[in-house]
């Protein structure tokens, strides 16, 4: 199969880049999950996953205890307070649309 020197060119590029791509990734290093338990994130970098199964267990369990933070917009929750049947007469309501 000949193909056009343009071809040709263009997958040296890409070999290029895919070599260049792997070659960046290897020298940042592995990837390091962040720590869910810290608030403030003062601990430095130094801890080590393991792969023992009774560690990673404990974590996992520590992870469905954590609460989801969720952020919204004041005006999408106005909207969500008005639109509920329960919440559109509420207190909240009337102090969401006061700020």
């Amino acid at each position: 199969v000949t193909s056009s020197p343009q071809m040709q060119q263009q997958e040296l590029a890409q070999m290029r880049q895919r070599d260049a791509n792997l070659t960046a990734l290897a020298a940042i290093g592995p990837r390091k999950k962040r720590k869910l338990d810290s608030g403030g994130g003062a601990s430095g970098g130094s801890e080590v996953t393991s792969g023992s199964g009774s560690s990673s267990s404990a974590s996992s369990s520590r992870q469905q205890l954590r609460q989801r933070i969720t952020r919204v917009n004041l005006r999408d929750f106005i909207l969500c307070l008005e639109q509920d049947r329960s919440t559109a007469r509420s207190l909240t309501l009337y102090k969401a649309l006061l700020k």
